[in-house]
């Protein structure tokens, strides 16, 4: 019993005396893990202070190097563009056709060369001009100065162009869907509404387009001469014009330009008439379109129609002197069927201005094909029904082959159309 107990109390001392050795040294171990995990806690801390710091200090770097990038950018545009602001757009038309002219023959005719030159003045106004060669030789046909900054929704125009008046009388030949400039436009306007003068444009604030035009001139039409550009005269041997006209459309595929245009000469004197007296010419053009959506814009139906009336004194063949009012217009339909291809029907209704009684019918098919957008040719065939006897050129059959072309920039904005 003395020896087991003895033996009991030796195993227990043993036991006790381990842990008093051992569990210092558990402890220490336990101590020593906690503080390594610390320490690398810490260091991981610190590596990811230093990753963010970096992507800090990448993203000031990525906006530093954009912002430069967008000066260096800047400043190429800047001196890409410098040439361009200093220089006008410029572009050249080239017209002439082939023709047959009923029994006055045939002949290849060089219509004309139009050279093109517009550009931005400053802030204030835009300058244009069209300078034209032809067989009656080399003019300028329109140099004009446009404002671009009054108020209340003005703009000015001084110089020469062409006179606001009526729908085609305003446009340049080549413009036209056919080939020549109806007779009724040649014999009431004078051709082209050219004029030198001012105009003066007020567009309405509406919720569609409606704009009035005031303006006044030495004289409107090219082929005017009634009066002549190079002489001084009285404020009543002057034309003015007045123009209202408006744009709207009737449904997404329907659309209406309508305009009305008078021109009025206080006083014309002819030959034989000191006292003379006063000329008016008025006018009303409707021109509608169709232009479906689905579609492309190279397809629709475009149906254009103009009216003139002209009250004036003229000489009869008698040698009298009279006041006779005429009457006259042309109607037209073009059908685009695709980008190159297009066809349509003119009909012209020309009075005499000396003799209303007597007047020119004609009948004009044609088809057009545009090779591109800068590259066209057009066939009309025209039948001139002529009561006045003008003219050779102005009866029986013609034929007309024209060739158009252009390089460079050029446009005359929404009327080309």
């Amino acid at each position: 019993m003395d020896l087991c107990q003895t033996r009991l109390q030796t195993t227990s001392a043993v036991f006790v005396l381990c842990l008093v050795i051992l569990f210092p040294r558990v402890g220490l171990s336990q101590e020593d893990a906690t503080q390594a995990l610390r320490k690398q806690l810490g260091e991981i801390q610190n590596q990811l202070k230093s990753a963010l710091d970096r992507i800090d200090q990448l993203e000031k770097e990525k906006s530093s190097s954009s912002a430069r990038l967008g000066q260096v950018e800047k400043s190429v545009q800047a001196v890409q563009s410098a040439p361009s602001i200093l220089n006008p757009a410029i572009g050249l038309v080239l017209d002439a056709d082939l023709e047959k002219l009923g029994t006055a023959g045939g002949n290849f005719n060089f219509r004309s060369a139009e050279l093109g030159l517009a550009a931005s003045v400053d802030p204030y106004a835009r300058m244009y001009s069209f300078i034209v060669g032809s067989n009656n030789g080399v003019e300028v046909e329109e140099a004009a100065a446009i404002t671009t900054s009054l108020p209340w929704n003005l703009t000015a125009k001084g110089g020469r162009f062409f006179a606001d008046f009526g729908r085609l009388p305003k446009n340049h030949p080549h413009e036209y869907a056919f080939v020549n400039t109806p007779l009724s436009i040649e014999r009431m306007v004078g051709g082209e509404s050219k004029a030198d003068g001012v105009e003066i444009n007020y567009l309405f604030p509406m919720p569609f387009f409606l704009r009035a035009t005031l303006g006044g001139y030495n004289k409107i039409g090219e082929g005017n001469e009634r009066l002549d550009d190079t002489k001084s005269r009285a404020w009543s041997r002057f034309t003015y014009l007045g123009r209202l006209n408006t744009y709207f459309d009737v449904s997404d595929n329907h659309s209406i330009e309508l305009g009305s245009s008078l021109a009025y000469t206080p006083s014309v004197r002819v030959a034989g008439d000191p006292s003379g007296g006063d000329r008016t010419l008025a006018g009303i053009d409707l021109t509608y379109r169709y232009q479906p959506l689905d579609s492309t814009t190279y397809q629709g139906l475009t149906i254009g129609s103009e009216l003139f009336t002209n009250s004036e004194r003229v000489i009869r063949p008698s040698d009298l002197i009279k006041r006779e009012q005429s009457f006259g217009g042309y109607s037209y339909a073009e059908l685009k069927l695709n980008r190159s291809w297009s066809t349509g029907f003119l009909f012209d209704y020309a009075p005499s201005i000396e003799s209303p009684g007597k007047k020119t019918l004609s009948y004009s098919p044609f088809l057009t094909w545009n090779l591109s957008e800068f590259n066209r040719l057009r066939f009309q065939y025209s039948f001139f029904d002529d009561k006045v006897r003008e003219e050779k050129a102005d009866r029986g059959n013609q034929f007309f082959l024209q060739w158009t072309t252009i390089i460079g920039a050029h446009t005359h904005g929404f009327r080309g159309r």
